[in-house]
């Protein structure tokens, strides 16, 4: 029994510190630390060792007291052949024999009490392993628990990190667009007025030849610009 629950325990053990999920997923580069945990998988495997050799020792104990009993209970029935052949010795003598009679019955009643002892050592080695075993799995999952909390606590930190990274950078990306549409604006605002300063005094919009450039081009820029107003002063030439 003892050998199935270790079996059980080890079992677990691997279980827990594997990943909890068997899903495949695609290669990251790692931003954390590989070897965060590996003390507390030295730990664990330092204690399993440790609990491993009190095992080996209560089993070679047990053998020994098992020896022992052994021996106790043929030299009791030994000795117990010696008294009945004593008894069929004197069985000529009733007071003899009555005295005899009795220290059978208690020899037998010895023998009885070892076999319960035998018995109830038994049982109490049993209980000890039962227990040590549950004490060993609480501290497993009392360090399991603090090791997936720590690890949880990492994770929520990298999230925010990267989370306030991103908000910059989308912020950065706005401020650098609103800037250049700005810039842009009022380069296009300055060449309409010197446009509309060179139609006031020639009369005509000089032909502004378009180069192929990354840009867009004047006319597909829209100007915040009242065309009505522009119209009026048109015509009013």
């Amino acid at each position: 029994m003892l050998t199935t629950l270790k079996g059980k325990l080890l079992h677990v053990s691997k279980i827990g510190l594997l990943s909890p999920t068997n899903e495949e997923k695609p290669i990251q580069k790692p931003s954390i630390d590989l070897n965060a945990g590996a003390e507390i998988l030295s730990h664990f495997q330092q204690e399993w060792a440790e609990l491993h050799e009190l095992n080996e020792n209560n089993a070679r104990k047990a053998t020994t007291l098992a020896e022992t009993i052994n021996n106790m209970h043929d030299k009791i029935n030994k000795d117990y052949n010696n008294i009945i052949d004593i008894i069929h010795i004197v069985n000529g003598k009733p007071s003899l024999n009555k005295s005899i009679d009795k220290c059978a019955v208690q020899l037998q009643q010895l023998h009885e009490s070892f076999q319960n002892t035998e018995e109830s050592l038994i049982n109490l080695e049993q209980i000890i392993d039962k227990i040590e075993l549950e004490k060993k799995k609480v501290d497993h999952k009392y360090q399991l628990t603090l090791y997936k909390e720590k690890k949880l606590a990492n994770f929520e930190k990298l999230r925010t990190e990267l989370a306030v990274k991103h908000a910059q950078s989308v912020m950065d990306q706005e401020l650098k667009q609103k800037k250049m549409l700005e810039e842009r604006q009022q380069a296009f605002e300055e060449a309409f007025n010197n446009d509309l300063e060179t139609y006031k005094s020639l009369g005509t919009i000089p032909k502004i030849e378009t180069k192929v450039q990354t840009s867009a081009l004047l006319e597909e820029i829209q100007l915040d610009l009242d065309q009505q107003d522009l119209e009026t002063f048109l015509n009013s030439k």
